[in-house]
């Protein structure tokens, strides 16, 4: 689910150091999933508003898909552990690529 969030540097004291600061403290936070994001003028002050998915919410959803990626997390692995020699070939994919002309 997309949420919206929305900051005003007049509520900084139109300090842009705050506003980064505030902005910053809640990426840290909440690690939100940003979907767009767009910069506004008001008077002397900035708004800075953003669309985004919860991460939470997201792992949440991927953990209960797959119940074997609430170990990692909710991330899927994406290195395993076996070697390249290990993994089966696809002899109509070429080892090295064509020269290039």
């Amino acid at each position: 689910m997309y949420r919206y969030k929305g900051f005003d540097s007049a509520l900084c004291g139109g300090s842009m150091a705050a506003l980064e600061a505030i902005v910053n403290a809640w990426m840290e936070g909440e690690r939100p999933r940003i979907r767009q994001m767009s910069q506004s003028v008001r008077g002397q002050h900035i708004i800075l508003s953003f669309v985004y998915e919860d991460t939470h919410e997201l792992e949440q959803r991927i953990a209960l898909q797959n119940p074997a990626t609430a170990i990692t997390g909710g991330y899927p692995r994406f290195f395993e552990d076996d070697t390249v020699e290990d993994r089966p070939t696809n002899p109509s994919i070429p080892a090295t690529p064509p020269p290039m002309h």
